[in-house]
């Protein structure tokens, strides 16, 4: 077990695009960071840049979706820290696809990794948030806010992430635990990149709600931003709230 002070946060797909983004920021704003993936080997990537820049880090390879690989990699950041101060669940996949397109594999295979994800994560975590009163960072999307055009299934899966994060705020607030929901719009991410065009979209459809500002896309690291706010002593009075970054899209 490590004798370190400094807070621990545990971030779900560590791996790349936000998550990467996310672990390197708190281990730059002085946190541990323990960097979990569906691919080991990127997770290590992540961990390796950061304690390359001077900072603290490990990582542990861990499939979200499945009870015993989440509970695993939780015991495996107390033992190597002793501690869990911060988790931000940002692991999940995306799915772009017209409504009756969308098998019930697919459909379940998002909730899976996206809803079902975040609930294992938790449940394993909080009683650890409990012990530090720590708290939580959960990344749902403005796809959760609004109808979004041919994403229906990701679109639940990230208003259960929105409802999930509200509930916990509010049954752990009193005990110190501090839960949050981040809404980002667009970012320039491995995951936004790989999504495959709709054929024959409705191009009404697909101009609706834009972004505002220029360039409508966000970077990672302005998510991490927000996130990493989130988790600092400064939002102590922060909880049950959805915070869109978006570029206006959603005002």
């Amino acid at each position: 077990m490590s004798s370190s002070s400094a807070p621990v946060a545990v971030v779900t797909g560590a791996g790349s695009g936000l998550g990467s983004a996310t672990a390197t920021r708190l281990a730059a704003d002085a946190m541990t960071v323990v960097c979990l993936d569906v691919r080991g080997d990127t997770a290590a990537a992540t961990a390796q840049a950061i304690t390359d820049s001077g900072g603290r880090a490990i990582a542990v390879e861990c499939d979200v979706s499945a009870e015993e690989s989440v509970n695993s990699a939780i015991a495996r950041a107390v033992s190597a820290y002793g501690r869990i101060d911060a988790v931000v669940n940002v692991a999940g996949i995306g799915l772009s696809s017209r409504f009756l397109d969308t098998s019930l594999e697919q459909w379940q295979r998002i909730l899976d990794i996206n809803l079902t994800g975040t609930f294992l994560v938790a449940r394993a975590a909080v009683p650890e948030l409990l012990r530090s009163k720590g708290c939580m960072v959960n990344v749902a999307s403005v796809a959760a806010l609004r109808g979004w055009r041919y994403m229906a299934a990701y679109s639940a899966s990230k208003g259960g992430i929105v409802a999930l994060s509200r509930t916990l705020a509010v049954e752990f607030g009193r005990q110190g635990v501090r839960v949050n929901c981040v809404c980002p719009g667009s970012i320039a991410t491995p995951l936004a990149a790989a999504l495959a065009p709709v054929a024959d979209a409705d191009p009404v459809l697909m101009a609706r709600g834009p972004a505002l500002l220029d360039p409508p896309v966000a970077q990672p690291g302005e998510i991490a931003a927000m996130i990493a706010y989130l988790v600092s002593p400064e939002a102590r009075f922060v909880t049950g709230s959805v915070m869109t970054i978006d570029g206006g899209a959603m005002a």
